[in-house]
């Protein structure tokens, strides 16, 4: 019976360490879990920085050097490296202006290891809308993924700021070979009442001069963005296809269209006006991935690099 007693003792001790051991291995996991695990080395992935309305993107020396214009590159932009309104990676490679908030996040990524492509898009200061939104994506988007598949990225992902957020989520509709996108402060809302109302009679005569045939005649309207107002001259085709409020710009149609398997990050600042419910529907809407995140960091609209930096890092190091 003593034989018998020992025996059951011992099994109740090895249980208990073993159930031990297992809570143990279980605490740990979760920890880890929450860590991040490179599953595709930084220097695999590529990323393509879409910068915001009427904004311009980072300066980026391998696309000089694919144009060949390396030397205006050298000589215009990198002896300015660290003076005045400059800002500069460590190797002078990717440069952008210090109120470029999308443009310093692209060196951030890049001294991160990432492959980085910053494109020049047709929202920027400089085109104006010079292209409908799918035209402007397959001119800004489509040539990028395949130039970061040559520098050998095995993953690619489009991140973007305001409306070039927008513009990320409607590229991951019809664009092949995207696997995540990055809504970084997303905005442009043509379908909101606000705009809806303040461009209404401009809405109007550029359906009018597309339907006579005259799409290409430019009509005059005036574009804000974050409160500042301007004056611009854009053919009626083009500028119905970026305010449309059913049409291609608009994040809340485009997000279920998402290509399935694309993973979703939608990072905003708390304080920004998209934060009011219409966010979280936009992205609620999008197909279900386990990557996918919605965030909301301190601040506003330009305040996401500065609160959100590391949390873009490190959900891109979960591929």
């Amino acid at each position: 019976m003593r034989c018998v007693a020992v025996s059951h003792d011992n099994a109740k001790l090895i249980f208990s360490r073993v159930t031990v051991l297992i809570l143990f291995c279980i605490s740990i996991s979760s920890f880890i879990s929450n860590k991040v695990i490179a599953k595709t080395p930084q220097e695999k992935i590529g990323v393509i920085v879409l910068h915001p309305k009427l904004g311009m993107p980072a300066l980026v020396e391998s696309w000089f050097k694919k144009i060949g214009k390396e030397k205006i590159f050298k000589k215009k932009y990198q002896r300015k490296c660290g003076k005045g309104k400059w800002i500069c990676s460590t190797d002078k490679t990717i440069i952008s202006h210090k109120n470029n908030k999308v443009g310093l996040l692209a060196i951030d990524l890049y001294e991160d290891g990432f492959l980085i492509e910053s494109p020049h898009c047709a929202w920027s200061k400089r085109k104006k809308y010079s292209d409908p939104v799918d035209i402007a994506l397959s001119k800004c988007v489509s040539p990028r993924i395949n130039i970061l598949k040559n520098r050998g990225a095995e993953k690619i992902v489009v991140l973007g700021n305001s409306l070039g957020a927008n513009a990320a989520i409607r590229a991951g509709v019809f664009i092949d070979g995207i696997d995540a996108i990055v809504a970084m402060a997303p905005g442009h809302t043509p379908e909101g009442e606000r705009i809806r109302d303040r461009l209404d009679a401009d809405i109007r005569d550029a359906k009018e001069k597309i339907n006579s045939g005259n799409g290409k005649k430019k009509i005059e309207f005036e574009d804000f963005n974050q409160g500042q107002k301007k004056l611009l001259e854009v053919s009626a085709e083009n500028f119905l296809s970026w305010f449309d409020p059913e049409g291609k710009a608009v994040m809340g149609l485009n997000a279920p269209k998402i290509k399935a398997g694309t993973a979703f990050l939608w990072i905003a600042g708390e304080d920004d006006i998209i934060s009011d419910g219409t966010g979280k529907s936009i992205y609620d809407s999008a197909p279900p991935n386990p990557k996918s995140k919605f965030i909301h960091v301190e601040g506003g609209h330009r305040d996401v690099r500065k609160f959100g930096k590391e949390i873009i890092i490190n959900w891109l190091n979960t591929f």
